[in-house]
């Protein structure tokens, strides 16, 4: 399925149109970053925008999230998605529309804040493609739900704007499309592939406990720094002797603290980690050998049963993101011939996380697509590769997207999908 002559060139003449408006939001959106729950700023501009072009439009969708809806006569209905949270990163980019803001943390504590994951792209590419549709309304028939979504990054998100009554509002989807940002990939170029893209991901907060003493008698302790660090030992056999080998499963322990003097052996342990695999089922699995490697360490260790390690699980679980073939297989074609096949990347499953997955809830499944947006100008890539620059990564303070051409091409092909899945008014 391709787009024919006429509409190509209406959907550049529009894109082009937009672009300076849509620059300009994204300049602001970047310099006003909100953190994971707090976006509540951003979730009214985004609602501003919508309701300008026409949708109808409904706020506070579990916590900040923001949809809005476009009739447009008989036909089918298609969810876009944006997210709006930034991340507690000082930014050192040097961009001229720098973030200085600061927000509150988990604890009450003042943080930098800053779009080191390109929220602020995908935010201004959907507001933009909505724009761009409502203008476009006699090329394509059915009906558009345009979503901003809160809290991607912390997780729930999602699961708390379908929770909230998203698809009892405005109807569930026929399909869902997502983009997301990628700084390895050229402006002017999509990766996608079909099946997983991402994997599924459980946070785990993990309480190892023990007897207190003196560091003189340890023999009169058990001590939960030793059992800790035999239980970060074994979590990796979990992935290295109790997973098979043809699964993706990681365990990674990136945090952990306890005692508080030299001399004292202290009662507890804390640590913060995370399970990420392309199955839930083997995630689940994981985190159950996780369980019993805790609890077995304790028991050769002569904890009673009230002394058992404690398990809590930090963030509502990630679920593995899958593409579905055929709207994948549609946005491949359309893409090969919009862009050109040398700038639409096959790409391979990523071990990050993400929850655009809840979109297509257990019993109300909606089959999805998300693709990847080239965010770096060819020419700092070669940079890059010839050693004389540093890329700026997802999530690090210098993470610099090429916005202008980034915009281009997202509001290109996030409109294009679009006129291409919902299509003429099938009367």
């Amino acid at each position: 399925m391709t787009l024919n002559d006429h509409l190509k060139g209406r959907l550049s003449r529009a894109v082009e149109k937009n672009l300076p408006a849509v620059m300009d939001l994204y300049r602001h959106l970047h310099s006003h970053p909100e953190l994971s729950g707090q976006e509540a700023n951003t979730a009214s501009g985004a609602a501003r925008e919508l309701r300008r072009a026409g949708l109808q439009v409904a706020t506070g969708l579990g916590g900040h999230g923001v949809a809005g809806l476009l009739r447009n006569g008989c036909g089918r209905r298609l969810l876009i998605r944006g997210d709006m949270d930034a991340l507690p990163v000082r930014e050192e980019t040097g961009l001229e529309y720098t973030s200085t803001v600061s927000g509150l943390g988990p604890a009450g504590e003042l943080v930098p804040v800053m779009h080191a994951c390109g929220h602020d792209l995908h935010t201004s590419v959907v507001l933009g493609t909505a724009a761009i549709l409502a203008e476009l309304r006699t090329e394509w028939a059915g009906e558009l739900i345009v979503v901003c979504q809160p809290a991607e990054e912390t997780v729930g998100g999602a699961k708390f704007m379908i929770a909230d009554g998203l698809y009892e509002r405005f109807g569930r989807p026929d399909w869902g499309v997502a983009l997301h940002v990628r700084p390895e990939l050229p402006t002017g170029s999509v990766g996608l592939g079909q099946g997983v893209q991402s994997s599924g991901c459980r946070s785990l907060d993990v309480t190892i406990r023990g007897r207190g003493g003196h560091g003189a008698v340890p023999h009169k302790a058990i001590d939960p720094i030793v059992l800790a660090a035999q239980f970060v030992l074994a979590a990796q056999t979990v992935v290295s002797r109790q997973t098979n080998p043809a699964e993706m499963v990681l365990v990674t322990i990136g945090s952990i603290h306890g005692g508080s003097k030299r001399n004292v052996i202290p009662e507890t342990v804390e640590l913060k980690l995370t399970v990420r695999g392309y199955k839930e089922d083997v995630v689940a699995a994981a985190e159950a050998a996780l369980r019993r490697h805790a609890r077995g360490l304790a028991l050769a260790a002569g904890l009673s049963e009230s002394e058992m390690p404690i398990f809590h699980q930090a963030e509502p679980p990630f679920r593995p993101v899958v593409n579905d073939a055929h709207v994948t297989g549609v946005l491949k074609d359309l893409f090969n011939d919009l862009l050109g096949a040398e700038r639409v990347v096959g790409l391979d499953p990523s071990t990050g996380s993400e929850d655009f997955a809840d979109f297509s809830p257990d019993g109300a499944a909606v089959p999805l697509c998300m693709f990847k947006l080239g965010c770096t100008a060819s020419e700092r890539l070669a940079r890059v590769e010839r050693g004389e620059e540093a890329l700026g990564l997802l999530h690090t303070p210098r993470f610099a997207p090429d916005a202008e051409p980034t915009l281009r091409t997202g509001l290109t092909t996030f409109a294009a999908a679009a006129l291409c899945l919902l299509g003429p008014d099938p009367r």
